[in-house]
């Protein structure tokens, strides 16, 4: 999701009724320097200061109209200055107007250029004006000289990731037994919903695999090639784009699909089958796995500039007791990546990195709330949820792990019975992440995740109050998160509409910045009122913009020099036309074990 756009109000300084209109392509009255030829996407900037005509401690007043008199978003740089001149940021957002927007500056001055005193109607007020066009290109990337808000800092870790010498996708089949019904979209047919049978629930190997083998209905044959596009759970998938369609033109709508010859309801009335029907998956073989590499995961906070965009990093090393000058070790652009974290074949990692296993129930769990007399929320029980019938169940989670972006999935049902009634029968339960995450007070996030929504589950059909989720930041192991409300600072809430008794929510974005003093470690909480949910695809990551770089970024480097050494990192900034700022920033020295690739063994 996009950078949160700043705005700001209009000045409707054009409007002005003013003494002296300052026309000069270099104002006389304010003093104008480092303007760009244009302001292009991102961050720009220039300098500004005023004069001997004005008047000593005056405020300037600035206004930048786009070519559609809407302003863009501009400020002083408070802790910036150049001699007398103060750092104007421009922020210039693809929704910019492209075109020659125009510059317009207000003071007050005392005496006119000549050196003849103002007119005592016209002293201690906004009495010149002077503006300027300049071209606005929002498409072109940002040159502008990279200036740093604040000063940057590196958080260094060791970690001993294991290499994979082979791998290679290998073709299985398996016999498949299931239900296909229509999936509708404004009344015409897009695809089905598979209800597995045999296999008896989607691994998930199966996203990306198909349903294809011979298929016969009353003699007449039909081709069969059904591609599965989204597992939803562990026995429900969809297939789009794909419909069956007999030799004879006619469409089937509802199917019960298996090996062999039998009688089901196709074209609306009992017909014959018979079919050889075969699941076709790929899965990742993967060979010696037992390789661990040293790798440096470094991240960069504090990355917000006033004018320019850091487009990449140089990253240097040394052994920090070395006087040896550092050595390039990597040239990397600035991305975003994952913060939540699932089970990997050792440890964990960020969601998309390297080869994970599904063991993501290690990650994430489900709980309830209660509250006690005095309405302080605890958090009490196991990781367990309640089921409609009052019985405690275990909470289970599955993880795809043959697609780099692992989707996490549960589903959690939520029953809104009279015991909690005037407590929290309205956000009793939730799910969450076990191992914490550290995030920033200077950078922006964005959570994104997708859900689903069922009044009723087999017999199970839950009414009350209105469902909805609410997401919540929660401080861990001693951060305290900045906010009145007891459950944490709220990201955002999804709310089912009114009567729905099923309803789908895809790539559902929040942005926000963290309420924290300093940075600390956090978790992710979604508190559920009344019915079952499923949550898929959670995605933590700092807010990216292709205009604007992140507030952070994270980058991992190979180590495969240095063996039980205190390294230290140096990392140089630079913007898209490869110009540096005159800071670099270096990491606090960090124990590095090093590599084991001579041992071939875990250690």
């Amino acid at each position: 999701m996009p950078k949160t756009r700043k705005t700001i109000q209009p000045k409707n300084l054009a409007k002005y009724d003013v003494l002296i209109e300052d026309r000069s392509s270099n104002s006389t009255y304010f003093q104008v320097t480092n303007l760009p030829s244009s302001f292009t996407g991102g961050k720009n900037s220039f300098l500004l200061a005023g004069s001997s005509f004005l008047r000593p401690g005056s405020v300037i007043q600035v206004e930048i109209l786009d070519s559609e008199g809407i302003p863009i978003y501009q400020n002083p740089t408070q802790r910036y200055l150049e001699g007398n001149s103060r750092l104007i940021s421009v922020e210039i957002t693809e929704k910019t107007n492209p075109g020659f927007a125009t510059i317009i500056i207000m003071g007050q001055a005392t005496v006119f250029a000549s050196g003849q005193p103002v007119p005592p109607d016209w002293q201690d007020t906004y009495n010149v004006r002077w503006s300027a066009q300049i071209l606005v290109e929002p498409n072109l990337r940002n040159i502008s000289p990279i200036i740093l808000e604040n000063f940057p800092t590196i958080l260094s870790e060791e970690q001993r990731l294991h290499s994979v010498s082979t791998s290679s996708y290998v073709s299985y089949s398996a016999d498949v037994t299931a239900s296909l019904t229509p999936t509708l979209y404004s009344g015409f047919q897009v695809g089905y919903t598979i209800k597995a049978e045999a296999p008896t629930s989607f691994s998930a190997d199966y996203l990306g695999s198909y349903i294809t083998g011979s298929l016969l209905i009353n003699d007449v044959s039909a081709s069969l090639y059904i591609p599965i596009t989204e597992i939803l759970n562990d026995t429900t998938a969809f297939s789009t784009g794909y419909i069956i369609t007999a030799s004879n033109g006619q469409r089937v709508d509802k199917l019960y699909l298996q090996s062999g010859s039998y009688n089901t309801q196709v074209f609306g009335t009992s017909s014959r089958v018979t079919s050889s029907a075969k699941l076709i998956y790929s899965k990742l073989d993967i060979n010696n796995l037992h390789i661990p590499v040293s790798y440096a995961k470094l991240r960069v906070v504090n990355l917000n500039t006033v004018s320019g965009e850091i487009y990449k990093f140089k990253v240097y090393s040394k052994v920090s007791t070395n006087l040896s000058e550092y050595k390039l070790v990597a040239d990397v652009p600035v991305i975003t990546s994952e913060l939540l974290v699932t089970g990997s074949i050792r440890g964990d990692l960020p969601i998309g990195d390297f080869n994970l296993s599904p063991t993501s129930s290690t990650n994430w769990y489900s709980d309830r709330l209660e509250t006690s007399s005095n309405a302080v929320y605890t958090i009490s029980g196991s990781a367990a949820y309640y089921n409609p019938t009052n019985t405690i169940q275990n909470f289970t989670l599955s993880v795809s792990d043959k697609v780099l972006l692992r989707s996490v999935k549960a589903e959690v049902p939520i029953h809104n019975n009279s015991k909690y009634s005037g407590y929290l029968s309205a956000s009793g339960y939730f799910i969450g992440n076990k191992q914490a995450v550290t995030l920033f007070p200077t950078s922006e996030y964005t959570i994104q995740f997708d859900t689903v929504y069922k009044q009723a589950s087999g017999s199970n059909n839950l009414v009350g109050v209105d469902p909805k989720v609410d997401i919540y930041l929660v401080g861990v192991n001693g951060t305290k998160v900045i906010d009145n409300n007891p459950l944490g600072q709220k990201l955002g809430t999804i709310t089912v509409v009114s009567g729905a008794e099923t309803q789908w929510y895809q790539a559902q974005q929040f942005n926000f910045t963290p309420q924290l003093a300093i940075g600390g470690t956090v978790g992710v909480r979604f508190n559920i009122t009344n019915g079952f949910w499923q949550f898929s695809n959670i995605s933590l990551k700092p807010a990216s913009d292709k205009l604007f770089a992140p507030d952070e970024a994270q980058v991992l480097v190979p180590n495969t020099e240095y063996y039980n050494e205190l390294l230290q990192h140096k990392i140089e900034f630079f913007n898209i036309n490869n110009s540096s700022t005159d800071i670099s920033v270096a990491s606090v020295p960090t124990f590095f074990t090093g590599s084991n690739i001579d041992l071939g063994t875990l250690p």
